[in-house]
């Protein structure tokens, strides 16, 4: 009997989005009936599975598994048609008794890991991945999962030791190309970091984020022309991508373009409503365009840039960057709200010795205004 393929949309390293399935409706009618031999149960469940039915091919590899309850395929497949309709803890129990069976499957062990990583329970994944290398060692997704557990503990020689067992398994794996690429930035090689992006993205593999990474190589190596059509690349690829938005900011507010870099951080900020240092760094460029020289120039970009800094810090009370110059905003515009935004800085910053030297400067400038 050929067996149908064993179905997994999480042929992707850890992280890597996935459909969301979603049952059939059926209305009031009573559901088709069904086949009465295997072959034909199987071959109707890929065929729903493929057609992103989830609910019937759960129904379907359910039949098929009263008639044979021994059969992986079927256990494994009923497990991802549940997986794809949100039921995970259903769906981890098909694949653990895939698992125990007298023969199991690596994919199975390797869709449990995924399902058990994303739960936090990452003992069980890692248990659950070298299940998945002891039925196959070729198996470099796994090897990669294993590499992103690693990662996240802090051990970064085991997790660069699963990227390369990666790529040794599959020389294309783009995902190990991708996490190897990642772990050399994080460890500040540059150079060997940007090596890798540019490798994905020669190979025609090159979505939002190996874009977004890659210009963060130039940028680190100072090349901030290459960084910047890099971070324009990710967001041609990904219009939604926050993060490349913001450093496409920076790099263009360092060139002292703070018109554009204004746009470019107020699109940021309609994207991340609640990220702290989006709204900070947007309250920068304004910050920038209302004061010169110690002059404030334009009370509409600096009411704009106090409304930022506010935002920031009711997102993030601990970002004493933003009381700060939220201060050095507001006494240009008035001194009682100069007084009082000073004094929040002062309080903000009172026990944290890394900001004492700049809590001195504060003080001076809250006697200075208060004509002490």
């Amino acid at each position: 009997m050929k067996l149908p393929i064993l179905h997994s949309s999480k042929r992707y390293a850890m992280s890597e989005p996935t459909p969301e399935g979603q049952p059939a409706e059926t209305g009031e009618a009573a559901p088709p009936a069904l086949p009465d031999t295997l072959d034909e149960l199987l071959a109707l469940g890929q065929r729903c599975l493929d057609d992103r039915n989830y609910f019937e091919a759960q129904r379907v590899f359910s039949r098929a598994l009263e008639l044979e309850p021994a059969n992986v395929v079927a256990r494994h497949n009923l497990g991802y048609a549940l997986e794809c309709q949100g039921a995970v803890e259903d769906a981890i129990a098909a694949y653990e008794a895939v698992g125990q069976s007298p023969t199991p499957l690596a994919q199975s062990s390797f869709n449990l890991g995924v399902l058990q990583a994303r739960s936090g329970r990452n003992d069980e994944a890692r248990q659950a991945f070298e299940q998945t290398l002891a039925r196959d060692p070729t198996f470099a997704l796994a090897w990669v999962n294993m590499g992103v557990l690693h990662a996240r503990l802090g051990q970064l020689e085991e997790a660069r030791r699963c990227y390369e067992q990666a790529l040794d398994a599959d020389p294309s794996c783009h995902s190990a190309h991708l996490k190897l690429a990642n772990l050399l930035a994080r460890e500040g090689r540059w150079e060997e970091a940007f090596g890798e992006y540019s490798r994905l993205v020669e190979e025609g593999w090159s979505p939002a984020e190996v874009q977004y990474r890659r210009g963060l190589a130039l940028a680190a190596q100072g090349d901030e022309e290459e960084a910047i059509k890099a971070y324009e690349g990710a967001l041609e690829a990904d219009p939604g991508h926050g993060s490349a938005r913001v450093q496409l900011a920076l790099l263009q507010a360092q060139r002292e373009h703070y018109d554009q870099a204004t746009e470019t951080l107020q699109r940021a900020a309609d994207l991340m409503p609640d990220d702290a240092r989006v709204h900070y760094n947007l309250g920068n460029m304004h910050a920038r365009q209302a004061i010169e020289g110690g002059t404030l120039l334009n009370y509409g970009y600096a009411d704009a840039a106090m409304r930022a800094y506010r935002r920031a810090i009711k997102l993030d009370p601990q970002l004493l960057k933003a009381y700060y110059n939220l201060a050095c905003v507001a006494e240009k515009v008035n001194v009682q709200d100069g007084i009082t935004a000073w004094e929040d800085y002062l309080r903000a910053a009172l026990d944290v010795p890394s900001e004492q030297e700049w809590a001195m400067k504060a003080r001076r400038y809250l006697r200075s205004l208060k004509g002490d």
